[in-house]
């Protein structure tokens, strides 16, 4: 059988899986499927589920991911994206993704919160430096 090498990279993780028979992914224009020797392409990924199997018979693999890159040449799978869970249960990678979102959400409001503390800290310096 032909199969092809599936490499997932976020800035935390990776994974790599070298016998993949399928993969299934959403972009812009809809879903798509990939076997070897397909043409080579690259794509932006939707947000949400796609899925992969390691041979025609097996199990559908599930990847939730908040969106990313694809890029398939020479029997090579590579997606990038901010972070990713991989699964053989459809509800717990989807339960594990929203909460890997829902901490991503909170860790960037409390950066802005920071961020707006540091402002208004150096406003109130530069306010006071020019009082005369």
């Amino acid at each position: 059988m032909n199969t092809f090498a599936l490499h997932i990279a976020s800035a935390t993780q990776q994974t790599r899986f070298e016998a993949i028979a399928s993969f299934v992914g959403s972009d812009a224009s809809g879903q798509f499927g990939l076997m070897s020797g397909h043409v080579p392409m690259a794509t932006i990924l939707e947000p949400g589920l796609a899925r992969f199997r390691e041979s025609d018979e097996a199990a559908w693999r599930y990847l939730a991911q908040p969106g990313g890159t694809l890029h398939f040449a020479d029997n090579m799978l590579t997606i990038a994206t901010r972070s990713f869970v991989i699964g053989d249960e459809l509800t717990k990678v989807r339960a594990e993704l929203d909460a890997a979102l829902d901490r991503e959400t909170r860790q960037h409001a409390d950066l802005r919160h920071n961020l707006d503390q540091l402002e208004n800290a150096l406003a109130q310096r530069l306010w006071d430096m020019e009082r005369p």
